[in-house]
């Protein structure tokens, strides 16, 4: 449980860290077709043509819905210095919700650890509390 915390902790630092990243970067909104993802898939994939070019890429602040079915048009951001970058808001907004929903996970897994290691620690103090009673009640 704590490695799966800690993961979780990592990747809404590293979400927060690519949304400040980009943020600010100056960004073109053009229409693409998504090409890859369902209700079961979280990945997307949308399809652009940029400067002549068909780029697939996926959105990075999606992560936790859906964008629609395979084959319909959203409108997507594309960094213009960077044609790869794409995203469904101007400032990729959606990246903090992601880094909230997994820092809030993972702080929760903390928490509990934390909460069980302090009960199997009063646990074994107890435990060691009635071997001393039972010790000294033999011994009288």
């Amino acid at each position: 449980m704590l490695v799966v915390a800690a993961a979780l902790l990592a990747a809404s630092i590293s979400l927060t860290g690519i949304h400040m990243t980009n943020k600010n970067i100056e960004k073109t909104k053009i229409s693409a077709v998504i090409v890859q993802g369902d209700d079961l898939k979280s990945l997307h994939e949308v399809r652009y043509e940029w400067n002549g070019k068909i780029v697939e890429r996926r959105p990075l602040d999606v992560y936790f819905r859906k964008l629609g079915d395979i084959g319909d048009r959203v409108n997507v951001y594309v960094a213009n210095d960077y044609p790869d970058r794409v995203f469904m808001s101007r400032h990729g907004d959606d990246l903090i919700s992601s880094a909230e929903f997994m820092g809030g996970w993972g702080l929760l897994l903390l928490i509990i650890l934390i909460g069980e290691r302090q009960l199997l620690t009063r646990i074994n103090k107890l435990e060691k509390l009635q071997t001393k009673d039972a010790q000294n009640k033999e011994d009288k």
